[in-house]
């Protein structure tokens, strides 16, 4: 019987365990692989392509060795109570909290704004034609209007009543402070911009909405989705900035499928033009 044991601990037991901490080291360290679910970076990446991540950009980031950049594709996983960013994990059933795909469109320091389906870094519109070449969209449509303006601030004689997000809730910065269901939207609260005083000036005796900015903090990240078409991506307009210890890797290279209707989809994933040289 002890040889049985001795037997199974050999030959099954310790490959296994193994090969599941050679895996794990792999994952951890050096390189993984993350499927695409969903269409929120179209055009860029399609629903069910996979990307190649290098795990260690990651802990050289971490060691404080390299930065992510504007425009790169980025794992990032949503703050706690994020809406619509859980999911439940197959046959268990088990809810959890699931990791995005987006690109990182401002880094710490960058003030940003979107207005009217234009994006603004640091007072400078941003080109991208890597996603305005392929997608059609209305940025001046008012139904959609918290998709292409953000972040939308309304004052009443000079003070912050409420805050629009791309979910379409106006909340108000009691219910930011107060309501655990709106925790996520601190950081938002904190980085906002504050108006100025032609703003604060409109609205006098009225409310008066506008269209703000958010002054990212040292350690912050805000991302978007390529596809902008109405509710097409549920990113930083949703649930604000997110730290750096919320990305998990770059993503730079598409390797699977090989091949879709004929032509070669392996590629790699570059920083659009519009993104280089921003100050």
């Amino acid at each position: 019987m002890r040889s049985f044991w001795r037997y199974l601990f050999h030959e099954w037991f310790r490959q296994v365990g193994e090969a599941l901490l050679l895996a794990f080291l792999v994952t951890t360290f050096l390189f993984t692989t993350v499927g695409v679910v969903g269409s929120s970076m179209n055009p860029t990446l399609l629903n069910g392509e996979r990307v190649f991540v290098p795990k260690y950009e990651t802990w050289l980031v971490r060691f404080g060795l390299m930065q992510w950049r504007r425009g790169e594709v980025a794992i990032v996983k949503p703050p706690e109570g994020t809406p619509n960013a859980y999911a439940r994990f197959p046959v268990l059933g088990f809810p959890f909290r699931a990791f995005f795909i987006k690109r990182i469109v401002a880094v710490p320091g960058d003030t940003v704004s979107y207005r009217e389906g234009q994006l603004y870094v640091n007072g400078q519109p941003v080109s991208e034609r890597h996603i305005t070449d392929f997608l059609e969209f209305d940025p001046k449509s008012s139904l959609y209007a918290s998709d292409y303006n953000y972040p939308r601030v309304c004052l009443r004689d000079g003070q912050l009543t409420s805050l629009s997000t791309q979910s379409r809730y106006q909340v108000s910065p009691a219910d930011v402070e107060g309501d655990p269901d709106y925790a996520y939207l601190r950081n938002t609260l904190r980085m906002l911009v504050p108006p100025g005083e032609e703003e604060k000036a409109r609205s006098q005796g009225r409310e008066y909405c506008y269209t703000g900015a958010l002054k990212l903090e040292p350690g912050y990240y805000f991302v978007m989705g390529d596809n902008r078409t109405p509710g097409g991506s549920e990113d930083s307009r949703t649930f604000g900035p997110i730290p750096d210890t919320s990305i998990a890797g770059r993503a730079n290279f598409v390797w699977w499928p090989p091949v879709i209707q004929g032509q070669l989809r392996w590629r790699v994933l570059p920083i659009p033009e519009g993104f280089k040289g921003l100050q």
